[in-house]
């Protein structure tokens, strides 16, 4: 009698089936075991954060790539960028400088979601200026109207959510200033 091999299943085999299973269990009211754990280790592995420093240096390259620096594109970064321009904490004065040379260069679905992004937060602001009017400076002659912006992600939209309530009125203004700032250089 010749012996048969055991057949080796894939990972990404194992894992499709393991979300059936998940699925499954959850159309019937039980609570999935394993999904759960793989999940948590899956967000915390996600959870990298880059170094304020490593976007700066990567504009810096950027704006002296033609003076012989060894600047090459990179997509994470850039998103990194984009993501948290709005944030002084994350990105200072100087590297949102450069920034801003940097989205003049923007181009198509990138330069559209990032005016439909600013446009939102420019627009949140002044709503929150209208409800808070005792919060509000005297900048009567500075005020424009925005046109309704888009909607983003569901994750990232609760999480910007998150963190525009936690602001106090101060870095609400910083942030809307950093908005029309933005739309001013891509509206060029």
């Amino acid at each position: 009698a010749a012996r048969r091999k055991k057949k080796r299943i894939s990972k990404h085999v194992m894992k499709a089936n393991e979300e059936r299973e998940a699925t499954r269990q959850q159309k019937e009211g039980a609570t999935p075991k394993s999904t759960s754990n793989k999940k948590a280790k899956r967000a915390k592995q996600k959870s990298h954060v880059k170094d304020p420093n490593e976007a700066a240096s990567y504009l810096s390259s950027w704006k002296h790539r033609g003076a012989g620096g060894a600047w090459k594109f990179n997509k994470n970064t850039q998103s990194w960028l984009l993501r948290h321009c709005f944030e002084p904490e994350k990105v200072s004065k100087p590297t949102f400088a450069l920034l801003l040379e940097y989205l003049k260069g923007l181009k198509g679905t990138t330069r559209t979601r990032m005016i439909a992004d600013a446009q939102r937060r420019a627009l949140r602001y002044k709503e929150f200026e209208k409800a808070n009017p005792e919060q509000q400076q005297d900048k009567a002659d500075k005020k424009e109207e925005d046109s309704p912006a888009s909607s983003k992600q569901a994750g990232e939209d609760e999480n910007d959510e998150i963190r525009w309530k936690r602001l106090d009125a101060h870095d609400k203004r910083k942030e809307y200033k950093r908005a029309r700032k933005v739309l001013d250089v891509l509206n060029e």
